[in-house]
C-alpha cells in the first residue's frame, strides 16, 4: 500500500509566508498600473471624468473581489495582464530610458511595466494559497469559469490589450545611416515638445510631408523617403508624437496628430527652398494626413496608401456582433486611456480637400481597405484618384511591385504640383 506523506512543517511555512504575498503584491500592481493609465488619460486634449472613474473602477473592484475569487482565476487574471503591463511599459517605456534616455512620460510608464511584474508576482503566491471553497460548490464554480473566462477575455482583457498597443508604441533608437541619402537630422518644436525628423533637401522646389503608420517612425518610411528624393522631391519624415524619437504619447488612431502635423507644415513652410508641400502618408500617416488637408491650403495634394478609419471600415462592412462589439470596446478604452476624442470620418472630410488632388493607394492586405477607399474616392469627387492593389499586402505597394509603385505615385505628383524634373 502507497503511503503518501504530508508536507513538512518547513515547506508549509514557506508555502504560507509565500501566499501572504499575493495581496500587497496585487495592491501594490494595480495602484502602479492605475497610476500610468490616469498619468495617460489626464495628458489628452479630451479627457473625461467617467473614463477616469472607469480607470480607476475596474482595479479596485479587482482588488475588492480578490479574496472571493477562485485561486485560477487569481493566477490568470494576475499573469494575463501583469505579462500586458510588463510588455507593453517594457517596449514603450523601459527600452526609451535605456537606450535613448528618459523623459517625463517615461516616469509613470516604467512604474507601469514595475506594476505589472508586481501583478505577475501576485499570481505567483496565489498558487501557494489554499482553494478556499467548499467543495460542495467547487462543481459549480469550475462549471461557470470557462463562461466568466470568455466574458473577461473578450470585454475586459482585449480591450485593455488593444488600448495599450494604440497608446504605446515601441520606442527605438534609430540609426542615422539608415537613411543613405543625404540629409539631417531636425527637431521640431511642437506644443510644447519637440518632434524628431529626417530632412532632405528640395531639388524641384517641392517638398513632401513623409508620415509612418501606427506603432512606426520614420525609420519605417525609408524607401519612400529615397523613391521621393531620388525624383527631386525634398521630404521632412515625421516621427509623430510618442513614436521614434519624438516626445510625447503615442496614439495609433492618430486623434492626437495634428498639432505634430500643423508644426510640420510651419517647418516647411518656412524652408527657402520649398514652394509648395505636398502629403506622402502610409495607414495612420494617411489617416492623419487626409484630416491635415481637409482644413490646410498648405498641403496641395496628397498621396495617402492605406488609409482606412476604423470607424469608416465598420461602415462600410459592418462586422459580426460579437466582433464589433470587442472593437468598440477597444476603440473606447483607447480613448478613455489617451484622454482624446475621435479623429473625425474620412468620409465627410474627402469633399473639403477638393479641387487639390489626391492619390488614395489600396491593397488587398485587410479586407475592408479596398472597399473603403472606393468609397472616400466617391466623396472626393473628380480630383480623386483610386490605386487598387490586388495581392499586396497593406502598405506594400512599394515593396511588391516598385516600378508600378514609384511611376504612378510621382507621375501622379508631378502632374498635380506642375513639376518639371
Amino acid at each position: 500500500m502507497l503511503l503518501l506523506s504530508a508536507p513538512s512543517p518547513t515547506r508549509r511555512s514557506r508555502r504560507e509566508r509565500l501566499a501572504r504575498l499575493e495581496r500587497p503584491l496585487l495592491l501594490a500592481g494595480l495602484a502602479l498600473i492605475t497610476l500610468h493609465l490616469l498619468d495617460l488619460s489626464f495628458s489628452g486634449a479630451d479627457t473625461r471624468p467617467f473614463a477616469l472613474l472607469a480607470i480607476v473602477a475596474l482595479p479596485a473592484a479587482w482588488a475588492a473581489l480578490q479574496p472571493r475569487v477562485t485561486r485560477p482565476t487569481r493566477v490568470a487574471l494576475g499573469v494575463v495582464v501583469g505579462l500586458l503591463a510588463f510588455g507593453f511599459g517594457t517596449v514603450s517605456h523601459g527600452l526609451h530610458s535605456v537606450l535613448l534616455g528618459p523623459d517625463a512620460t517615461d516616469v509613470t510608464g516604467v512604474l507601469f511595466l514595475v506594476g505589472g511584474l508586481a501583478l505577475i508576482g501576485s499570481a505567483v503566491a496565489a498558487t501557494a494559497a489554499p482553494l478556499g471553497e467548499r467543495r460542495s460548490l467547487r462543481w459549480l464554480r469550475w462549471a461557470a469559469w470557462p463562461v466568466g473566462a470568455f466574458a473577461t477575455l473578450a470585454l475586459v482583457i482585449m480591450p485593455l490589450a488593444n488600448a495599450l498597443m494604440i497608446t504605446h508604441a515601441p520606442r527605438w533608437p534609430i540609426a542615422e545611416e539608415k537613411l543613405d541619402v543625404a540629409h539631417q537630422e531636425v527637431r521640431i518644436p511642437a506644443d510644447g515638445r519637440d518632434l524628431s525628423a529626417w530632412y532632405v533637401p528640395s531639388r524641384n522646389g517641392v517638398a513632401a510631408l513623409l508620415v509612418h503608420g501606427s506603432g512606426g517612425s520614420r525609420g519605417r518610411t525609408v524607401a519612400h523617403a529615397r523613391m521621393l528624393a531620388r525624383n527631386g522631391y525634398g521630404v521632412l519624415a515625421l516621427d509623430l508624437p510618442g513614436n521614434g524619437e519624438s516626445d510625447g504619447h503615442s496614439n495609433g488612431l492618430g486623434d492626437n496628430a495634428q498639432p505634430a502635423v500643423d508644426a510640420a507644415l510651419g517647418w516647411l513652410d518656412r524652408r527657402s527652398d520649398v514652394d509648395q508641400i505636398a502629403g506622402y502618408g502610409l495607414s495612420l500617416g494617411a489617416e492623419v494626413l487626409l484630416e491635415a488637408a481637409a482644413r490646410d491650403q498648405r498641403l496641395r495634394a496628397v498621396v495617402a496608401d492605406g488609409a482606412t478609419r476604423p470607424e469608416d471600415g465598420s461602415r462600410v462592412q459592418p462586422p459580426a456582433a460579437l466582433d464589433g462589439l470587442v472593437q468598440d470596446l477597444g476603440l473606447a478604452a483607447s480613448r478613455a486611456v489617451a484622454g482624446t476624442r475621435p479623429a473625425p470620418s474620412l468620409f465627410g472630410l474627402m469633399p473639403r480637400i477638393a479641387p487639390r488632388p489626391v492619390l488614395l493607394i489600396a491593397s488587398s492586405g485587410f479586407p475592408v481597405e479596398i472597399a473603403a477607399n472606393r468609397e472616400y474616392a466617391r466623396a472626393g469627387g473628380p480630383t480623386t484618384e483610386l490605386m487598387e492593389l490586388r495581392g499586396v499586402g497593406h502598405t506594400r505597394g512599394l515593396k511588391r511591385r516598385p516600378a508600378a509603385y514609384e511611376s504612378r505615385t510621382i507621375g501622379f505628383l508631378d502632374r498635380a504640383l506642375e513639376v518639371r524634373n
